[in-house]
């Protein structure tokens, strides 16, 4: 003889696995924020620092002045759009803005979520510039700020005038 023995959930079972869903997930959320948040604080300094460095070496290669700027197009500098992208170009006539026989080096999509990032310069300038005949920063020494939006420290990336980098973290932003 057969057996035939059906199989499935009952309603009952459902609700009490979908509750018990329901309570881990709002367990771990908050915590899968704040990894995210953490992840992003970390990949924001590797790129100062690696962007910074690709920069001064290209100001020495190409003997020309090498600019650091935000772009959204990356195709132009941006003031103060930072949290969308950079663009790394060569500024012959400088002039600190993209024209059309200027190579543009390096395009980077940032689309930071969880904080903001700023640059705050000696001379207000909402770019970097690191110089042809040194590749040093004249001029253009100051400090990038990421605030995050969650409950993570600041973090202030200082370039010094000799193109150096070094970490802190403020009070506030």
């Amino acid at each position: 003889m057969p057996y035939n023995k059906e199989t499935g959930f009952t309603l009952f079972e459902l609700l009490v696995s979908i509750a018990i869903m329901v309570i881990i997930v709002t367990i771990a959320l908050p915590h899968f924020n704040n990894l995210m948040a953490q992840r992003e604080a970390n990949n924001v300094k590797l790129t100062i620092q690696n962007h910074n460095a690709f920069a001064r070496a290209q100001a020495t290669i190409y003997h020309s002045n090498i600019v650091i700027c935000p772009s959204i197009d990356f195709k132009l500098c941006q003031p103060n759009n930072w949290n969308s992208g950079l663009i790394i170009f060569i500024d012959s006539n400088k002039n600190r803005q993209v024209d059309a026989n200027e190579k543009i080096l390096l395009q980077d999509k940032l689309n930071l979520k969880y904080g903001d990032l700023s640059w705050r310069g000696t001379l207000h300038i909402p770019s970097l510039t690191f110089q042809a005949s040194s590749g040093l920063p004249n001029g253009s020494n100051g400090s990038f700020y990421y605030c995050s939006k969650s409950t993570l420290q600041p973090i202030r990336a200082v370039l010094s005038r000799m193109g150096h980098i070094r970490f802190e973290n403020p009070a506030t932003c």
